[in-house]
């Protein structure tokens, strides 16, 4: 990656030129954290399983709602098809019968041949021979332009000579285009239910109109017979809606709200009568005022819609347990899966920073060694001057109190000796991460008293500036040694000769700052591109192993923080730790350091 001038690093300051941010240039193994816990995995595991299925089930059910949808309407519409088709065959069946006997009463008025008189008995005839076409014929009169029933064959002989002339039917009879007319149900003089079909014929100039009642009984029968489907009724009504045949005996009310008819197609509604909802096709007849009305109950007609929709449904349930089923496993073999593969990678992590703090125990053998010789020195020192007093050769004489005091300065080199070497064994050990409250000016001051007899030897001067009353950081205190100590190390062999190495503390908000500086031979943009990445090293073979940064990145990462370099060839390079502070203050203990060798 390039980096532009008067960059902003993440403490808000304006990075110079050579200033790269750890987590943008990290390998992937080095942005691994601490460890996930079984409460994230089961976090993890439960919101996979919400999103799969959502993924899964939404689509689903917008298909399935959709299908399901355009499956109703289709049905509901064959099935009001099917409806309205009955409907309209039933209508044609009536309107023929109706045009049937309407045409055998034409027939009947054009034999007639002599019509004032009408021979006696004539009338009872032409009875008789309509009755072999259709029973439905109940009686026939003869009627005279003035209305008045002047021949009358049937069983109401109490009719002869009555006058017509102020019935509605007469009058549109006369009216009529076709010279035809076909009734409502009316009670009439004979005061029972019946219909008429009424015909005209002019003879000599002179009207005359044949007129035959129909039995509304036959007719009925005929009307509500020829239905097709289970619990459906067929019946007739006219423009208001009132019933005309009356062959069934129907639970509810044959009738048709007036506002439904009126239209010449066919058309299917819902009907409304005493609590029952029904789905009725009309449908209108060519020769008369009247509907035919094929009705049956709500519910038996879409009976095979819910069918339908029940076993849609039951498929849409075995697939949404189906898709349950699917998604609950894959997201546990997932979620395992990657569990493992985290608790691989953390031990892959603990062995390579085990191996890192092995690697950084041989850099430190060096000043450890020099460290030991001193209090080593001072036993052997100590011992020989006491066996040359005990040597009866120089004639000396023990001096107690002298011995007790070099034995006391043989008893504190050799607590110099164990802890030093505590120290050591301390760094090297493999020990679990264990938090604390760490105070991290005492983990500077300690991981200095380590290095100093090395920076001694080398020549450099260590500057201190370590900020009072810094807030604790909840952190491992080997692992955050190991960082320490890994960039002091870094620092001391970018510098050749004399030189001097600067640690700086202070609190930046909610985090508290290490800057570990040297004015070494720094490092190039392409150097510092590369500086984290695992086994990446720019020392002679045999003196690192490239995992130091690496090992310090993916700490100090795990523990919520960041790591940046800022670098310049010839000038030196200013590694920046930045770490979250503690919400407690229960602060870490750290092994024994001299103090007071800041520079």
């Amino acid at each position: 990656m390039s980096t532009d001038e008067g960059r902003v690093s993440r403490d808000g300051t304006t990075a110079g030129p050579g200033y790269v941010d750890a987590a943008q240039i990290a390998s992937p193994f080095t942005r691994l954290g601490l460890r996930h816990g079984h409460r994230y995995f089961r976090q993890l595991r439960r919101n996979l399983r919400y999103r799969l299925l959502f993924a899964y089930v939404t689509p689903l059910f917008l298909l399935a709602s959709y299908f399901l949808y355009q499956y109703n309407e289709t049905l509901r519409e064959g099935i009001d098809t099917h409806l309205k088709s009955i409907a309209e065959n039933q209508r044609n069946t009536v309107d023929l019968y109706l045009q049937e006997r309407t045409a055998n009463l034409r027939g009947t008025l054009r034999s007639i041949e002599q019509f004032d008189p009408l021979p006696a008995g004539a009338m009872r005839a032409k009875l008789e021979l309509l009755q072999t076409d259709s029973l439905a014929f109940v009686d026939v009169g003869l009627f005279d332009r003035e209305g008045t029933l002047v021949s009358y064959a049937g069983p109401y002989e109490n009719l002869q000579g009555r006058d017509y002339s102020a019935e509605s039917w007469f009058k549109r009879v006369l009216a009529a285009e076709d010279r035809t007319f076909i009734s409502d149900v009316y009670m009439g003089f004979r005061n029972e239910p019946h219909f008429i079909i009424a015909v005209t014929r002019n003879v000599v100039g002179r009207p005359w109109i044949l007129r035959a009642s129909l039995d509304t009984g036959e007719f009925s029968k005929f009307v509500g017979r020829s239905h097709l489907i289970v619990e459906a009724d067929a019946f007739i009504v006219n423009r208001h809606g009132q019933p005309q045949t009356f062959f069934t005996s129907p639970t509810t009310e044959q009738t048709v709200p007036e506002g439904l008819l009126g239209r010449a197609d066919t058309s299917v509604e819902q009907v409304e009568m005493e609590g029952t909802t029904f789905l009725a096709a009309l449908a209108a007849l060519q020769k008369s005022d009247w509907w035919l009305v094929v009705r049956v109950p709500e519910d038996q007609a879409y009976a095979p819609l819910r069918r339908a929709q029940a076993g849609i449904g039951a498929i849409m349930l075995a697939t949404l347990i189906v898709v349950v089923a699917v998604a609950l496993r894959s997201t546990k073999s997932l979620v395992g899966r990657l569990e493992r593969a985290d608790t691989a990678r953390e031990d892959l992590q603990r062995q390579l920073f085990n191996a890192a703090k092995l690697a950084s125990v041989g850099e430190m053998a060096a000043g450890v060694a020099h460290e030991i010789n001193n209090p080593l020195a001072v036993i052997y020192e100590e011992a020989g001057i006491m066996l040359d007093t005990l040597n009866p050769e120089f004639q000396r004489q023990p001096d107690m109190d002298e011995f007790e005091q070099r034995l006391t300065a043989i008893g504190e080199a050799s607590i110099r000796g164990r802890n030093i070497t505590r120290q050591l064994l301390a760094f090297a050990r493999k020990d679990e991460p264990s938090p604390v409250d760490l105070d991290i000016n005492d983990l500077v001051r300690h991981c200095l008293f380590v290095k100093r007899t090395e920076f001694a030897v080398s020549n450099i001067e260590v500057h201190t500036d370590l900020a009072d009353d810094l807030p604790p950081v909840p952190a491992d205190h080997t692992q955050m040694e190991q960082v320490l100590l890994n960039l002091l190390n870094n620092a001391r062999d970018a510098i050749s000769g004399a030189g001097r190495i600067s640690v700086e503390t202070r609190p930046t908000g909610r985090a508290v700052q290490i800057r570990v500086s040297d004015d070494g031979c720094g490092m190039s943009q392409d150097l510092m591109e590369r500086v984290f990445f695992p086994f990446f090293t720019t020392k002679g073979v045999g003196k690192g192993t490239g995992l130091g940064l690496s090992i310090s990145y993916g700490i100090v990462k795990g523990l919520g923080g960041n790591i940046e370099v800022e670098s310049e060839l010839g000038k030196g390079t200013t590694f920046i730790i930045t770490l979250p502070v503690a919400r407690a203050s229960k602060r870490s203990k750290v092994l024994p350091t001299a103090r007071g060798n800041d520079g």
